[in-house]
């Protein structure tokens, strides 16, 4: 059973987002996440908004790497730093179910 974060933000430029996005990934997949992704949505009322989404392959690896983020502030994500700051609009976890 997977544990999936997805982040929705607003604002931001698309370079430093992306970079910013690409330095957490390095952290978090080397803390034990399994994946993490960068989109941008097309359409709808969220279209322009970045949504990020991170994968643990379980609650137990969710709470070790929140754990070690929040523990270390040199692992902590840059966001302020994607020119005009991103907004978090909303944030969701998301837990799949083994069939």
């Amino acid at each position: 059973m997977s544990v999936t974060t997805l982040s929705r933000w607003s604002g931001g430029d698309s370079d430093a987002v992306t970079a910013n996005v690409q330095h957490a990934k390095y952290i978090l997949e080397k803390l034990g996440a399994e994946a993490v992704q960068l989109s941008q949505i097309n359409t709808g009322r969220h279209a322009g908004q970045w949504l990020v989404s991170v994968r643990y392959p379980d609650w137990e690896t969710f709470g070790k790497v929140k754990q070690a983020v929040a523990a270390d502030p040199r692992s902590e994500i840059p966001v302020a730093d994607a020119g005009p700051a991103p907004a978090l609009t909303d944030r969701a976890i998301i837990v799949s179910i083994d069939l």
